[in-house]
């Protein structure tokens, strides 16, 4: 026996012909699984216009949509129970089917396609008027998810949403009251509108589980067969599984879908946050595994270091960390700025050189100013140990003063040592003693003695060079003259050479007529003028 019916059997007996009026629309129950056979083959017509829709679309749900399978219960509101929306009920309650398509439009909205069919059955409290109707509906809904970031994060896994759409209904009824028996809607196509809330509780990135409250309301107020004005409407309640049909998309890799991922273009490997970004523990902006202190704030120009003293040296590499100073010496100060670093600077805040260990030589004599006696030396002066211009032979005449600065001396003869009074008066008796032949360059003999004088001066003191010039008087060509006088020089050397003087030890050369002593034009004058002089110098 049907349910309505044993509820008939069990109401109170009202007179006789209503009751034969109620049995008798009652019984038209009777035959509900034809009528269910027939709203079914109505449904299959609905699942072959799903079909087509689902082939058109699948390449965009392939990429990013998603796939429900729902069972349903529907609960009437209408004029049969005057309006007043007595829901959660459940009497007399139908199970249902309902098939979802959803493509993913942003992080707040996806559009979803809805397939349901639905089974209804209602009477009133004192069973003078029931109804009884299958909805076959195709509707539109744009879907507002509430986890888009701003009440709830998109990965979290409860995800409320609201849903507003519009559709069509394919409706079959039957209704029956206590003044008429059966009046049946059959095959109505109805434009259909939807609200509704509801909540995702998604279990991985494949499949969540979805419950949902959603008001349907055909627009129509005539399916229950009572047309007061009002709408009809009725509470589907729905409870399915969702399957995204593709694995989200992870570029990257690093197991956040793209469309969740704020850095999609994280290196392989990389450990990152809920949005897909790499982690910052530090929050310094510098993601932890381009960060050389991952754990200390730091600056991007300093690989997410620290730099404590603003040198530009990051606190990792910086020897000095409190102390601003410079990258070629590991962030330590160079505070006179003479490329020495204080630390190993004698005087840190005088410029000086290396040499000195950062020491001033301001005379640059190379003996610095903490020991130099002469501080003001010119340039380029040799000094001794104290910075004073050096005396290297200690006779009392400075090097750059001194002739003969490695051989001591006097002062008079410019630090040389003094040439003997015997010796000079045997240069100046070689004056005139010294005599050729006319017009040649052939010593006398006569001229011999005084050369072995000067041979044996030259070999008792070696530090002598001795210089030879010759002279002429004018009689003659000059450049005869000239040519005579540099051959009796010439000759006067290579006599005292052959007597074992060092032939470093002697040079020569020729004045001619250039340098007279004394006139030419007296016969005295020119055999003065006629002469070979010899200088000492010394070896140094």
């Amino acid at each position: 026996m049907k349910p309505a019916m044993q509820c008939l059997l069990n109401a109170p007996r009202w007179d006789i012909s209503f009751h034969n009026l109620v049995n008798s629309s009652w019984h038209n129950y009777a035959s509900q699984n034809a009528y269910i056979n027939h709203d079914m083959n109505n449904f299959k017509k609905l699942i072959t216009v799903i079909s087509l829709f689902l082939g058109i679309t699948a390449n965009t749900i392939a990429q990013s949509g998603a796939l429900g399978i729902h069972a349903t219960i529907a609960e009437y509101d209408g004029d049969i129970n005057g309006n007043k929306h007595h829901f959660y009920g459940f009497d007399e309650s139908q199970f249902g089917a309902a098939l979802s398509l959803q493509q993913y439009l942003n992080p707040s909205f996806n559009l979803m396609e809805m397939a349901s069919f639905n089974r209804l059955k209602y009477q009133n409290t004192d069973k003078t008027a029931g109804v009884q109707a299958n909805f076959s509906s195709l509707t539109m809904n744009l879907r507002y998810k509430l986890n888009n970031g701003y009440l709830f994060k998109e990965s979290s896994p409860i995800a409320p949403f609201l849903n507003v759409g519009l559709g069509g209904a394919y409706i079959n009824s039957k209704n029956y009251t206590a003044l008429n028996e059966n009046t049946i809607m059959d095959g109505k196509i109805k434009a259909n509108f939807s609200l509704g809330a509801g909540i995702l509780f998604q279990f991985n990135d494949r499949v969540g589980l979805e419950y949902a409250n959603t008001i349907q309301v055909p627009l129509d107020d005539s399916w229950d067969g009572i047309d007061k004005g009002q709408y009809d409407l009725y509470l589907q309640h729905s409870l399915g599984l969702q399957f995204n049909l593709k694995k989200p998309k992870d570029t990257d890799g690093d197991g956040v879908q793209d469309r969740k991922d704020k850095c999609a273009d994280t290196p392989a490997g990389v450990i990152v946050d809920s949005d897909g970004c790499p982690m910052d523990k530090d929050t310094d902006g510098v993601p932890d595994y381009l960060d050389k202190c991952p754990l200390l704030p730091g600056l991007a120009e300093m690989n997410g270091c620290p730099d404590r003293d603003k040198d530009g040296v990051a606190d990792n590499d910086d020897q000095c960390p409190d102390v601003s100073g410079l990258a070629r010496f590991a962030g330590c100060p160079d505070s006179d700025g003479d490329g020495i670093q204080d630390s190993e600077d004698a005087c840190p805040n005088i410029k000086g050189s290396d040499l000195f260990k950062g020491c001033p030589d301001t005379d640059g004599d190379g003996v610095m100013d903490s020991e130099d006696k002469c501080a003001d030396t010119p340039k380029g002066v040799k000094v001794d140990s104290t910075g004073c211009i050096a005396d290297t032979d200690g006779d009392g005449v400075i090097d750059t003063e001194d002739a003969c600065p490695n051989l001591a001396g006097v002062a008079s003869a410019k630090g040389c040592p003094e040439v003997k009074p015997e010796v000079k008066q045997l240069f100046q008796k070689a004056l005139q003693g010294i005599q050729f032949q006319t017009g040649k360059a052939v010593i006398k003999s006569v001229s011999f003695p005084i050369l072995d004088a000067i041979t044996k001066v030259m070999k008792e003191n070696p530090s002598y060079k001795i210089f030879i010039g010759g002279h002429t008087d004018d009689i003659g060509n000059d450049a005869t003259n000239m040519t005579l006088s540099k051959n009796r020089a010439e000759a006067v050397a290579k006599y005292l050479i052959t007597k074992g003087v060092d032939p470093l030890r002697i040079s020569s050369t020729g004045y001619g007529e250039t340098t007279p002593v004394d006139s030419n034009k007296t016969t005295a004058g020119r055999t003065r003028n006629r002469r070979v002089e010899f200088k000492v110098e010394f070896l140094q």
